[in-house]
């Protein structure tokens, strides 16, 4: 092929240009200008981004401050612990008041229950036949017992009335509640002894 072909100067000049285009991209900078200044807004906010930090201290600073006060409200807390105990202490003191009270009821409901019994003699009284003196036995204020512990017994004839007339009289008491008895028919003094000393003892106990 001769030198001064055209063929060969194209080809040439082909190797050429893509030569050149080649060595372009290759000291073409690898970041465009116009991006790169779109870039530099970003730059500058992310420098103020990465500058931020010192109010991220002085936030934290606060924290600092807001722990003594977080202290000191710990500090306080025990202060109010005490007021609360007396509060309990004065509520709990009218429950026990009003516990007391109650124990004399129950005291005034056991008595009125189980009434006493107790057993009171009269004076001995004087008849012409003999001494006659009266026991009785009361329930709170009621009789529910009475006997002669004396009665005529110096003849047979007074021992026989005194058997007959006596158990009468204590029949009578138990029914009157009193000294308010009938005479038994036949044992005059006897009865009118009975109730002298019924009386008597009536007045020992109080009724």
């Amino acid at each position: 092929m001769r030198k001064k072909h055209p063929f060969r100067r194209a080809l040439l000049a082909a190797v050429g240009t893509v030569s050149g285009i080649v060595l372009l991209i290759a000291l073409k900078p690898t970041t465009d200008p116009a991006l790169a200044k779109a870039d530099e807004p970003t730059a500058g906010i992310t420098a103020q981004a990465t500058g931020s930090p010192s109010p991220s201290a002085s936030s934290h600073s606060p924290s600092a401050t807001a722990s003594p006060s977080k202290r000191s409200a710990k500090k306080r807390a025990p202060a109010t612990s005490p007021s609360a105990s007396p509060s309990h202490s004065a509520s709990a003191a009218p429950a026990r008041s009003s516990s007391t009270p109650s124990a004399p009821k129950t005291a005034s409901a056991a008595t009125s229950a189980a009434p006493t019994t107790r057993t009171v003699t009269g004076a001995t009284a004087e008849t012409k036949y003999g001494p006659v003196q009266v026991r009785i036995t009361l329930t709170g204020s009621r009789i529910t017992g009475a006997t002669a512990v004396r009665s005529p017994d110096e003849t047979p004839r007074s021992k026989e009335i005194s058997s007959t007339a006596v158990p009468r009289l204590n029949q009578e008491t138990l029914q009157a509640q009193s000294a308010d008895i009938d005479t038994v028919s036949g044992a005059t003094y006897t009865s009118a002894g009975y109730r002298q000393s019924l009386q008597s003892a009536l007045d020992r106990a109080g009724l």
